[in-house]
């Protein structure tokens, strides 16, 4: 049975292949629509990344091509990034859902945590000022075995987030050789750029 986690809260995690999933229901009606993309970043020691391939965003350098299409990846290999689902909306209900897949077994030694974050996104950009996460409900980070599908974490963002174009839904991170999750569940207000800015500044 899942562990639902609250804001702030760690847990082991004791597998290596894990499938991070995160969702969100917006506004189906909205004009222009807008959805959520997610993006993860490996960082090291100094809280950054090393590699301007450990940013896995829709616009990565690097890519792979899976049976779900072409996925941005990371410059080790552990982390493939999700499609970008804007529009594939089936039941017209705004429910939104990306899957990040993660192979621990593959990161590198420098890579002390992985962070994973959502940004509004719309497709024409004009929605990317207007909206923010206070138009956004029922957003989630699960984190599942990748073997099994079965679910071993839960955690469900409660807070409003009036004011945030972008929030850290969750980090894993290790510490002498164990790797746990946290429930992070920050939100800001500069949208990607201020998770570019704080991570991978070296790199813009």
């Amino acid at each position: 049975m899942a562990i639902n986690l609250i804001k702030g809260e760690r847990i082991e995690i004791g597998l290596s292949r894990l499938e991070i999933e995160l969702g969100w229901k917006v506004n189906p009606n909205a004009d222009p629509s807008y959805d959520l993309d997610v993006s993860s970043f490996l960082l090291g020691d100094t809280g950054e990344i090393h590699f301007e391939e450990d940013f896995v965003f829709y616009r990565s350098p690097k890519t792979i091509i899976t049976p779900e299409g072409k996925r941005p990846i990371s410059k080790d290999g552990s982390v493939i990034g999700s499609v970008d689902d804007l529009g594939t909306d089936e039941d017209n209900d705004g429910s939104g859902q990306e899957n990040v897949d993660v192979d621990l077994t593959k990161t590198s030694r420098h890579v002390q945590e992985i962070v994973f974050t959502a940004s509004i996104y719309s497709e024409n950009g004009k929605g990317n000022e207007k909206y923010t996460f206070g138009q956004v409900r029922n957003a989630y980070i699960s984190i599942k075995d990748q073997t099994s599908g079965d679910e071993i974490c839960r955690y469900d963002l409660d807070e409003d987030f009036s004011k945030a174009k972008a929030v850290e839904f969750g980090r894993l991170y290790r510490r002498d050789q164990v790797w746990k999750f946290q429930a992070i569940g920050e939100g800001f207000d500069g949208g990607l750029e201020f998770f570019v800015r704080k991570y991978a500044k070296k790199f813009m």
